[in-house]
């Protein structure tokens, strides 16, 4: 169906609600024919060609939904390039562009007009142009005598060709990657836009309304979105910043619907979810539960009283440390709601009740391919695991210091240098990259606040370490200082080259192969290179050994469940990779004598901001005087201004920003997070419990008219009722 049939089929269509029922997936666009009849029961009255088209010149709805930068998805809402996203997302862009004196984190940011749009470099938006099936290229060169080493080396080489043969001009970005771990394999040819301006941006008292106290939970009353611009050249290709560029021209752009949500109508989320591990063992699930998740939760537990402490105490600090804290607080959270949900939905036994049946099936004549998988796992992972364990610990206690993960950038420049034979060219453009790093890394960074987060961390470091997996450069800490990690501490900041800007850009500005030995002597490089050796040497060798194995376990493992369970349709876990995910508009009852209902309204905002002792409930004159006026004009449904819904949409990190979409296609709210009792959905799904949070579209067009007095990007939409 083109465009032009999609907005005129919206008139004809009656929005009835449709009862109908969860569903568990992240579907392939490319597949989706297979889930068609299921979703047109359920109300879509729309094709599997209007979703996605595997023809170059037809028109359907992933035309107008991007990846925004490396974790977020974005989408068109006009013909000239308007294109919505989380505020969470763009949060990084409106810092960045954020001063004391021009503070858009707490004032909002709206361009009058094209001119004031805000370049980001740096920034990026992905678009796919097509993906292909191509296991039929792939699996039949690989022979079973293939060690797991040599099939991945294979799979790389024919991945290789395939993505060289898809783009011959070099046009566009292309990847093969591997779905069910190795039994399928897509094609992805994407083209990569890098001229996005920041457009619009509510302020946080909107749109982080709530903060760290609501987040990932339910009832919500976040306005979560911003706008940002996509720029190409004259042939509406992608193209560098350039101020001769024009807006973009979007094959498909999405109606944006002025109507409240109804309960039980059908809806879609259609975006790019990050990971997934829906086929985990049940051994793996319980290192999650009882040792990953609770260690990485007090380490940034630890983190956050030093941010949320030196934000409070300076303006500047708080610019420079909202997006950090954000990323740190996010998954913080999720970490414990998901270890709730695990323990409430007694995950680990669930999980071997389906290894048990498994295995019963397995002993069967005639399954012999798949008898010792079981085993196989459990001898695996009980080697894997002190690994993993100390990989947590380094990834989370070591790199969750900031001078420890800028200073080891410079591994590569130290390594080469050293090599006589490296050209001098190459010694530059690396020297130039890290002067883009450092300037970025100390915009944004608090030489204080990183001491303080070191000695804490470091600390607990030494206390959760098991031999014979402790770094040596932590033991000869620990052999000079004691357990007096705060001397530690003040001596490599007073002494380091890497937590002064004017002293790193010094190094770099007249660098020679010379002044490696400088770089040496510092005591955050011997540190930071120190546990980076740590990782290289005796941790990935042993945990990739271990991960090539389970791979292989994995694959056959999924490859049995499919041929146990053959009338069940199989979804692949997200990779990061364009998705479709369906259900409806629903409350739910997460836990005894708790109801959520399927909707909020901005008598909850009003309500919330009564609390003074909250900051996140915090709002400005303006928007307290328009909520109780109730100056809502036409976008008030039912005497209510809706604000945020849930639905039972399967989404995980990544969907953020994804279109949720009607049943005609049109776009009724952007997903932006999950209810707490919901995180475990990334490792076991439940669909009486599992919801999704998205911002009602009414809300943010009330938003941009109404608050932000905008009236002229509403102009440029198609709104429907």
């Amino acid at each position: 169906m083109s465009k032009l049939k999609l907005l005129l089929a919206f008139a004809a269509i009656s929005l009835l609600p449709v009862k109908g029922m969860a569903i568990e997936g992240m579907w392939l666009p490319l597949l989706i024919n297979q889930n068609l009849e299921e979703m047109q029961k359920m109300g879509l009255t729309l094709s599997a060609e209007d979703l996605y088209s595997p023809y170059p010149d037809s028109v359907s709805l992933n035309d107008g939904i991007v990846r925004f930068g490396r974790g977020c998805t974005g989408f068109f809402i006009s013909p000239e390039g308007l294109l919505i996203t989380n505020h969470h997302c763009g949060l990084g862009q409106i810092q960045q562009h954020s001063t004391v004196e021009n503070d858009y984190l707490t004032n909002g940011f709206w361009a009058q007009n094209r001119s004031d749009e805000l370049p980001n470099p740096g920034l990026t938006v992905t678009l796919l142009v097509r993906m292909e099936d191509v296991t039929h290229k792939i699996v039949p060169q690989l022979s079973d005598t293939l060690t797991e080493q040599e099939r991945t080396k294979a799979v790389m080489r024919i991945s290789s060709e395939i993505a060289a043969n898809a783009n011959p001009y070099g046009k566009y970005e292309v990847q093969v990657l591997p779905l069910f771990n190795g039994n399928k394999y897509v094609l992805y040819v994407n083209q990569v836009f890098s001229d996005v301006r920041l457009v619009g941006a509510p302020p946080n008292s909107i749109g982080k309304f709530g903060g760290d106290e609501d987040n990932w939970m339910w009832p919500r009353h976040t306005g979560d979105f911003a706008l940002f611009r996509v720029y190409a050249n004259a042939n509406n290709e992608p193209a560098g910043f350039s101020p001769d560029n024009q807006p973009y021209r979007p094959a498909h752009f999405f109606p944006v619907a002025n109507r409240g949500v109804q309960e039980n109508e059908f809806t879609m989320v259609y975006g790019y979810p990050g990971r997934t591990t829906q086929y985990l063992t049940s051994y793996a699930v319980e290192f999650i539960k009882t040792n990953r998740n609770p260690i990485a939760i007090d380490l940034r537990t630890r983190i956050l009283e030093i941010y949320n402490q030196d934000m409070a105490a300076s303006d500047r600090v708080r610019i420079q440390y909202t997006a950090k804290r954000a990323r740190v607080s996010n998954t913080w959270k999720r970490w414990q709601g998901e270890n709730r949900g695990l323990l409430s939905l007694q995950a680990v036994n669930r999980k071997r009740q389906s290894e048990n049946s498994f295995q019963n099936w397995a002993n069967l004549p005639g399954n012999e391919e798949f008898r010792n998988l079981m085993q196989g796992f459990g001898q695996t992972y009980q080697q894997l695991i002190p690994y993993r364990h100390a990989a947590n610990l380094y990834n989370e206690a070591g790199r969750g210091v900031e001078v420890v993960r800028f200073a080891q950038g410079f591994e590569e420049l130290i390594r080469l240098s050293r090599d006589p034979n490296t050209p001098e060219a190459t010694l530059q453009s690396i020297v130039n990259r890290l002067k883009e790093q450092a300037r970025a890394f100390f915009r944004d960074y608090n030489p204080d606040t990183d001491r303080r987060v070191l000695e804490v961390l470091l600390e607990r470091y030494l206390e959760l370490a098991v031999e014979p997996l402790i770094p040596s450069v932590l033991r000869e800490v620990q052999r000079r200082h004691g357990n007096d990690l705060h001397r530690y501490a003040q001596r490599l900041f007073e002494n380091s080259i890497f937590v002064s800007e004017n002293k790193t850009m010094e190094l770099l500005e007249g660098f020679r192969p010379a002044d490696i030995r400088r770089i040496e002597r510092d005591p955050a490089w011997q540190l930071a290179y120190g546990l980076l050796q740590f990782n290289n040497e005796q941790l990935r060798p042993f945990e990739q050994r271990y991960e090539a194995r389970l791979d292989s376990l994995y694959r056959i493992y999924i490859a049995g469940l499919k041929i146990k369970y053959h009338d069940m349709k199989f979804y692949p876990d997200a990779n990061g990779t364009l998705r479709i995910t369906y259900g409806r508009v629903e409350g739910t009852y997460p836990r005894d004598a708790m109801a959520f209902l399927h909707k909020s309204t901005s008598d909850g905002i009003l309500e919330k901001a009564l609390n003074p002792y909250i900051p996140d409930y915090q709002i400005s004159d303006r928007l307290e005087q328009l909520l109780e006026t109730r100056n809502f004009g036409q976008y008030e449904y039912e005497g209510d201004l809706i604000v945020n819904f849930i639905a039972s949409n399967h989404t995980t990190g990544g969907n953020s920003g994804s279109p949720v979409i009607d049943a005609r296609g049109a776009f009724i709210g952007i997903n932006f997070d999950r209810t707490w009792e919901s995180t475990m959905s990334d490792i076991i799904y439940d669909v009486d419990i599992c919801r999704n949070i998205s911002v009602s579209s009414q809300f943010i067009l009330w938003v941009i008219e109404k608050y932000a007095g905008m009236r002229h990007l509403i102009n440029e939409m198609v709104v429907i009722n």
